[in-house]
């Protein structure tokens, strides 16, 4: 809306808004969603004219439908820059963080009156400047109900505190179409590290206060299509430099005495516990073996006869007598476990992280020293060779989007994954300086392509590179590998022990949501009509398939949604 006090502009979640420019020509009026859907759209607002104080600006917001609302704030990226990177962003502040505000907080006049402020109540406070756009992100339906068939006006106003003079407003018309969205099949992981946990918020791994924020970080992960948990049974042996090692989150206990083991398994039911309750359906076990090679044990503590030591690591060899009699003592006694818990169809094995040529035959020693102990269960790693599936050294492949059009067509139970190196060629990421179109893409690409699983390796990865230090992710984001900004991380660390969600999270949830709604379409008039709708649109789909512009993308999806409900009705 244009005003001659504060300016307004309606925008999709998959526009970026910079404190100096916005795109205005985009605004929009309506979005649609299946029931059970989350949908996210901004307001962007500035100042442009009249007295008005920037620190008393109030908003309010009116809606029949579930309202989550969040400020975003801006983090610097001072690499932005990649020659395989079509999206054209520049260093500087981008759009990401979402600092929740409390809608209809009931705050009264009588809070302010040393501020002048003069303002109804059930209104929120929200920073507003002359200089520069900011902007409000709104999520209908967050927590994913279903909700009644109809469309919904969204009206957001905004009002001078110091007049309670009405200066700008926004509206948006949010359709629900009765098909419900799916459950999702989608197993879907970002490896969640608890020793950058327990750094960020100065806690013991596993005392109380853990507990407690390791379930508010879960929530929002599941809140967001993050269904699978790396679990560290042991100390992840990732992102480790040879000789050195990471801070012990161990969840196993393990007891020698008498050079026999034993195992108890309290803490690992815990954190299943806490998960569960929290939305999480799968658990990775952390890896047997170490990352980039498999020739060694990850590090594993134990109380040997009464004294807590180490008793592997860099010094074991991986497929040497002791850790593999300790394999053969631990993998059945975890089993029967999670057996007993009726979880041992839920959890996912890895051997070693991204196996390459060079290191096939010490990856080969080490699943052999395993032998039959897992046949049967979910085995995989992230890969990038065809050879190691075609052989069988590897069950079920997780392979970089780059060479996943290798395993197409050839491989069952085709996972995917990628890191910030992927990006060219209208390959899908979801750095700071990927597009929203680019970051959403991914879903339509994964339902074309047959996908059972992603993952990436970063929730919430706040070290420098290989584990080297603790770095603030909202002050310096492009800490791993430079031009790469926030490719380590999804979510940021708060004072309060909270978890602050991002843009970039919620924009990959709605790929994932795009994937589903192609299944809810497939349902109704079957897989090749479906797949038809989609090429149609797009052409042949692979992993390289760029939406062309976040406009295409969203037409896309009302076209589906279009699709979905005509098809309802006919049936």
């Amino acid at each position: 809306m244009d005003s001659n006090i504060l300016k307004t502009v309606v925008l999709s979640s998959l526009e970026k808004i910079f404190p100096e420019s916005c795109p205005e020509e985009k605004e929009l009026t309506h979005l649609s969603a299946l029931s059970g859907e989350p949908i996210s759209f901004q307001v962007a607002y500035k100042i442009v004219s009249g007295d008005i104080d920037a620190a008393t600006v109030f908003a309010r917001i009116t809606a029949e439908l579930p309202i989550s609302l969040y400020s975003v704030g801006f983090v610097p990226a001072f690499q932005a820059a990649d020659p395989n990177l079509n999206d054209k962003y520049r260093s500087g502040l981008f759009p990401d963080k979402l600092l929740e505000k409390k809608v209809n907080p009931k705050m009264s006049v009588k809070h302010y009156p040393w501020m002048g402020i003069h303002v109804e109540e059930d209104s929120l406070h929200i920073s507003a400047q002359r200089d520069s756009w900011r902007s409000l992100w709104i999520t209908v339906n967050e927590r994913q109900k279903y909700l009644k068939g109809g469309t919904y006006p969204i009206k957001i106003e905004f009002f001078s505190g110091n007049n309670g003079q009405r200066i700008g407003e926004a509206s948006v018309d949010i359709k629900i179409i009765s098909a419900r969205l799916p459950k999702q099949e989608l197993k879907c992981t970002n490896w969640f590290h608890c020793d950058c946990l327990c750094d960020a918020h100065s806690v013991e791994p596993f005392s109380d206060r853990f507990w407690e924020i390791f379930a508010d970080y879960v929530d929002k992960a599941s809140l967001n299509g993050m269904n699978t948990l790396l679990t560290p049974c042991f100390t992840p042996p990732l992102d480790t430099p040879i000789g050195e090692e990471r801070m012990t989150v161990q969840l196993v206990d393990v007891y020698l005495s008498n050079g026999k083991y034993s195992f108890d398994f309290s803490k690992l039911e815990k954190y299943i516990s806490i998960a569960s309750k929290n939305g999480i359906k799968y658990f990775e076990h952390s890896h047997l073996f170490t990352q980039w090679g498999a020739k060694h044990a990850p590090k594993i503590m134990a109380c040997v006869d009464g004294k807590y030591k180490r008793i592997f690591g860099w010094e074991s060899v991986a497929w040497g007598k002791k850790y593999t009699e300790f394999l053969h003592a631990y993998i059945p006694a975890l089993l029967d476990f999670l057996k007993s818990k009726g979880l041992d169809r839920k959890f996912i094995f890895h051997i070693s992280d991204e196996p390459s040529p060079e290191n096939r035959e010490s990856y080969t020693k080490a699943k052999n020293a395993i032998g039959d102990l897992l046949d049967g269960y979910t085995v995989g790693d992230a890969l990038s060779h065809y050879e190691f599936y075609e052989d069988g050294t590897v069950s079920t492949p997780i392979v970089v989007t780059t060479s996943i059009e290798d395993f197409y067509g050839r491989s069952k139970h085709l996972w995917a994954y990628y890191t910030g190196g992927q990006c060219s060629d209208g390959l899908s990421n979801r750095k700071l300086n990927c597009s929203g179109e680019r970051n959403r893409m991914i879903g339509i690409q994964m339902y074309m392509r047959d996908i059972e699983g992603f993952l990436h390796w970063g929730y919430n990865f706040w070290y420098d590179a290989l584990s080297q230090g603790f770095i603030d992710p909202g002050t310096d984001s492009c800490f791993y590998c430079g031009a790469n900004p926030a490719t380590a991380y999804l979510v940021y660390p708060s004072l309060n022990g909270k978890c602050i969600q991002s843009i970039r999270q919620k924009v990959f949830y709605e790929g994932i949501c795009d994937m589903r709604a192609l299944k809810a379409l497939e349902k109704l008039i079957g897989k090749k009509e479906t797949r038809g709708f989609v090429e149609d649109f797009f052409g042949n789909v692979t992993f390289f398939t760029h939406p062309g512009s976040a406009e295409n993308l969203l037409l896309f999806r009302e076209l589906l949604n279009q699709k979905i409900e005509s098809s309802l009705n006919n049936k």
